[in-house]
């Protein structure tokens, strides 16, 4: 049988549309995948509000809670590469008022009661509604999403800035946050904590690779 031209450019087209979809389908899937850092959000949030000043009867000055312990399965404290947040994710006990860090820490105790901070980078003011009244009745507490675009590097932690800290989990005493009162400044140097959060820190972010 004689090929004729038509046939044969119809048989390289299709030949060349198989190759494109063969070179798609071989691009890395991890390439586009988020992956997080921060509070696994496995736990509700519970008995939180904790103030950053021992008189709980003070009302509680803005000060910084970082996220500097997360045991077993509750969560990861470093950014695992460098890359973009674009996403946060915070389980809350009630409404509050937040800006969102990463921040770097040093000389972490092996007790994880002290260590050093700055801050490297800072998103917006974030309003987080916490569960609505039938939600709260019937003990749920949604995990609310917010949208950023912060350049992390790996070992980046989570902290937030706040009054009233209710995206927390406290328990069983775990050191789980440093507090820094007056709040961490962005541009400043590192900063010894002035004190601890007995409460795990239910907020998550969620990295790409690259800008």
């Amino acid at each position: 049988m004689l090929t004729t031209p038509t046939s044969t450019r119809f048989r390289r087209l299709a030949a060349g549309i198989v190759a494109a979809a063969t070179a798609v389908a071989l691009v890395p899937a991890a390439a586009s995948a988020t992956t997080s850092f921060g509070s696994s959000l496995n736990h509700e949030p519970a008995n939180a509000g904790a103030s950053c000043v021992a008189d709980d009867s003070v009302p509680s000055p803005p000060c910084t809670h970082v996220g500097s312990y997360y045991p077993g399965t509750s969560g990861r404290v470093k950014a695992p590469f460098d890359g973009t947040v674009v996403s946060l994710k915070i389980r809350a006990q009630g409404p509050t008022t937040l800006t969102f860090h990463l921040v770097r820490v040093r000389n972490l105790s092996a007790d994880h009661n002290s260590g050093q901070a700055k801050v490297v980078a800072t998103s917006r003011v974030l309003h987080v509604q916490g569960p609505s009244s039938t939600d709260q009745d019937n003990g749920v507490y949604p995990v609310e999403t917010f949208h950023v675009h912060l350049r992390v590097h790996k070992g980046d932690v989570v902290a937030v800035d706040t009054t009233n800290n209710t995206a927390e989990y406290c328990s069983d005493g775990t050191p789980g946050q440093l507090t820094f009162n007056p709040p961490l400044q962005a541009g400043a140097g590192f900063r010894a904590n002035t004190g601890v959060d007995h409460c795990l820190l239910l907020v998550q972010a969620a990295e790409k690779h690259g800008h």
